[in-house]
């Protein structure tokens, strides 16, 4: 019936055809969608459509990594014209061979009207300029959105950016985006491309928009800085006429004779909706600059950002300008509440209040009615079957609001739905889980479940984000592989203040073969200390250990009641422990590694094994040990995980001591190896085998992307051959384990993993965690640019090819997707680093793109 009406409404013999999924597909011969589409009753159909096999790869793309920007490619998007004109049907064709693209036209009656299709390179306005664009692209891009005859988005993965080609100039968008921009208004920057201001490139931010994350624990709070940062625009002393208008069309919006035509029955309230909203409408509201179309799918959030407010950009300001203060208002909670999300709109009228003034009752609800007249075609200009149905209620509460605003009020009360009763602050899946003193001593102590399907939904990683123990939620900081016994995990508790922050002292820790006794916090949270627990990955259940207690580590509880003022600084499971002492009487600050009975032996070994590193370091050094624990002096300076300053050259002084360091240490190492005991490239594929193992358990979603990655890795580790000159290396060295003192010799933690091997995996280590901080954003840039430079010139003094240093680099960074696949916090950006490093099949490496550097931009070097 849906279809019939339109068709009816089309008035075009054969439109039939294209309003129909399963019809368009069998005019095609391919199994088709449809994507939106616009009708002139009388002249014209036009319908953007997707292959189904397309959409469904795009659908696994997000499936694999779902914060990501996904779409099809351009290959399988198209478009279909019914027209009625002979001379505009000579346009399309006329238009499509000057770029040389293709139209399709299907067998129609000779006087009309006519049927073409094609894709987006023949599409009847943008397709020349798209043309253009895809041509210059050395990559393959996947479309965000797809407007015919209108506007195309592209993404740029393997760049980052966003293309956005439209049929008109941009320049009005071009400068509103820089006014937002000046006035300190969160939104992304804009440029031209080729000087073209209606191809416009920006860059990709965040993890995806509010509406498609609506559900997400942190949306209300991204919605209540949506309406800070609205509140600020609205704020922002421009004159009038240093803005283009705000394009929000006719005062009574001009879709209501289209509502009325498409349902006749309803022409009659349509038209009395009209008359209200002509009445309601202030005649003189307050104006300034506005977004002009604001609802949650313009608002892209960054998911992985912990603070209290989540970091936010306002997108698509092309109908921004000067216009009424309401009409953003109004659009906002006339998106919410079409798409049954009222809590984003009070969460959004909540963070504009606490920094502006809202508009009266009245004007408020004049404006969101209106905002629902207008965007009440919508269902229809996107194909949903059940348009008449969302046209209606849309109608419906447009006229209860204009009615009564007091109805507007109580529609964004309105339960929310599913699980977003649960506090704005939650922050990722919460694990329940019941610490007890018994937990210390036995293993089966008892355990709640976790919330349903937290073990078993494929789409829920198994380690969760917090656990909630003895009435507080503690965040899971680290986890680590399968130990036979379950996962484990390392606790800290969160801050009362603030349940969103955690402790940064094991956020950024290294691949999960050392601890770093270096890593301390001066914050009451990391003053408790962290705490042990398990995770039965078959059931999601959690146990927690008693503070201060591991079953296996019975030194741990021994050594915290021997020194009551001592705090636990890690706590691997099962494994290991490191507990600070602090300095008293003539003893100096300790710290103090705890292992399993009878284990302690082989940290002192591994002391004497590396002896070739102690002088061009400083090394701990040995006070007591015992059959599981070892007691060492403090080391004196700061990691340089930590970021020392720019200024005067200390961080670079800082690199280069160490590098020299590490390249005396392994001259005065030995060289001669036992039969088969070097770690050279086949070793290290063999590592990343085993780590793609632990993390498929961890992360199912994530598999994908970093089997890609690891295989690209293993196939360069591969092209090397065993080491010609072996020598003692560290293994697991990276910032986090350097530690730097204005006068001293480096400081170096953790050589229980020396190994005779190839001295280009100590530099890859480092050269790839520099990578990953900077990804990470710990180091700015220019900190990582450093650190590489140093590195690269440590290589090239030490005669390490290039191509074996990138071989390892390339498996240390796949290792690195897996290791941090078992921490939460950064479980979404290990993902990203994984699809960074998937190379296209085929593909030679990428160049800067021309859409990154257009020619006015370059800086030309003599």
């Amino acid at each position: 019936m849906s279809t019939a009406r339109l068709a009816a409404h089309a008035d075009l013999p054969g439109v039939e055809q294209l309003l129909e999924p399963g019809a368009l597909s069998a005019l095609h011969g391919e199994d088709l969608s449809l994507l939106r589409g616009r009708l002139k009753p009388g002249a014209s159909a036009l319908v953007a459509h997707c292959q189904v096999a397309a959409a469904a790869d795009a659908d696994a793309d997000a499936d694999v990594d779902a914060d990501a920007a996904r779409g099809p490619s351009p290959e399988g998007i198209g478009w279909t014209l019914l027209i009625a004109s002979p001379h505009k049907r000579d346009g399309v064709l006329r238009r499509a061979a000057r770029s040389g693209a293709e139209v399709h036209e299907h067998t129609c009656p000779a006087d009309g009207p006519f049927l073409l299709s094609g894709g987006l390179e023949a599409d009847p306005r943008l397709g020349r300029l798209v043309h253009r664009v895809l041509r210059s692209l050395r990559q393959t891009p996947r479309v965000l959105s797809y407007n015919p005859a209108r506007h195309l988005v592209l993404h740029l993965p393997q760049t980052g950016q966003v293309v956005r080609i439209a049929t008109r100039p941009l320049d009005d968008l071009l400068h509103v985006t820089r006014c937002w921009i000046a006035l300190g208004v969160p939104t992304i920057a804009q440029r031209p491309w080729r000087r073209r201001s209606s191809v416009l490139v920006s860059e990709h931010w965040g993890t995806g928009d509010l509406a498609h994350h609506a559900q997400h624990r942190r949306a209300l709070r991204a919605a209540e800085a949506a309406g800070a940062a609205l509140s600020q625009l609205h704020d922002a002393a421009v004159a009038a006429d240093e803005l283009p208008e705000a394009r929000l069309g006719e005062r009574i919006p001009a879709t209501l004779p289209e509502i009325a035509a498409l349902l006749p029955e309803q022409a009659p309230a349509v038209h009395r909706l009209g008359r209200l909203l002509r009445d309601r409408l202030p005649e003189h509201p307050r104006t300034g600059l506005i977004h002009g179309d604001l609802s949650p799918d313009q608002v892209l959030l960054d998911l992985q950002d912990t603070g209290s407010l989540p970091q936010i950009r306002v997108i698509d300001l092309d109908r921004s300008g000067h216009g009424p203060l309401g009409a953003d208002l109004g659009s906002w909670l006339a998106a919410c509440l079409s798409a049954d999300t009222p809590e984003l709109g009070a969460a959004l009228l909540a963070g504009y209040a606490r920094a502006g003034t809202p508009p009266e009752a009245d004007e408020l609800a004049a404006w969101t009615a209106r905002a629902l007249l207008a965007g009440a075609v919508d269902p229809v200009r996107r194909f949903r079957t059940d348009w008449p149905i969302l046209v209606g209620r849309r109608l419906e509460l447009a006229a209860a609001i204009l009615e009564d605003p007091a109805h507007l009020t109580k529609a964004l009360s309105a339960a929310p739905r599913g699980d977003r009763g649960a506090p704005v602050a939650a922050t990722g899946p919460i694990a329940p889980a019941v610490a007890t003193d018994s937990a210390a001593t036995d293993p089966a102590a008892p355990v709640v479940p976790a919330a349903p399907g937290a073990a078993t939904d494929p789409a829920v990683a198994v380690v969760p984000e917090r656990v909630l123990a003895d009435g507080a939620v503690w965040a899971v900081d680290r986890a680590w592989p399968h130990d036979g016994r379950g996962i484990p995990l390392e606790l800290r508790a969160e801050d009362p203040e603030d349940p969103e922050d955690t402790a940064d002292t094991a956020d950024t820790a290294d691949t999960g073969n050392a601890e770093d006794p270096a890593e301390r916090t001066d914050s009451a949270t990391a003053r408790r200390g962290p705490r042990g627990a398990r995770l039965d990955p078959e059931t999601g259940e959690v146990t927690v250990f008693a503070p201060g207690t591991d079953p296996r580590l019975p030194g741990l509880a021994r050594c915290l009641d021997a020194h009551p003022d001592a705090e636990v600084v890690s706590h691997r499971p099962g494994k290991r422990a490191v507990v600070r002492v602090p300095a008293a009487g003539e003893q100096g600050e300790r710290y103090v590694k705890i292992v399993r009975p009878g284990r302690a032996q082989r940290l002192r070994d591994a002391l004497t094994s590396a002896a070739s590193f102690d002088g061009p370091f400083r090394l701990q050094q040995e006070i007591t040990a015992d059959e599981d624990s070892v007691t060492t002096a403090a080391l004196a300076g700061r990691t340089l995980h930590e970021g020392l300053p720019l200024e005067d050259g200390v961080w670079r002084r800082a690199w280069r001591e160490t590098l020299t360091a590490w390249a005396q240490a392994l001259a005065a190492g030995p060289v001669t190896p036992p039969e088969g005991a070097v770690h050279g490239p086949a070793e290290e594929s063999a590592v990343l085998e085993s780590w793609r193992e632990r993390a498929r358990l961890v992360d199912p979603l994530g598999s994908t992307l970093r089997d890609r990655a690891i295989e690209a890795a293993r196939r360069e580790l591969g092209r090397l051959t065993a080491p010609e000159r072996p020598a003692l290396i560290h293994r697991d060295l990276h910032d986090k384990q350097i530690l730097h003192a204005p006068g001293l010799s480096p400081g170096l933690l953790d050589v229980d993993t020396a190994v005779l091997g190839d001295p280009a995996l100590d530099l890859a280590n480092l050269r790839a965690h520099a990578s990953w901080r900077e990804l990470q954003g710990i180091w700015n840039a220019e900190h990582a640019r450093i650190a590489r430079e140093e590195i690269d010139a440590a290589a090239l003094r030490a005669r390490i090819p290039a191509a074996t240093l990138a071989a390892y680099e390339s498996g240390t960074l796949a290792r690195l997707t897996c290791v941090y696949a078992f921490r939460p916090r950064w479980r979404a950006l290990a993902r990203e680093l994984a699809a960074d490093l998937r190379p296209a099949p085929g593909a030679p490496p990428v160049a800067p793109d021309d859409l990154l550097h257009t020619p006015d931009e370059r800086t030309v070097t003599t």
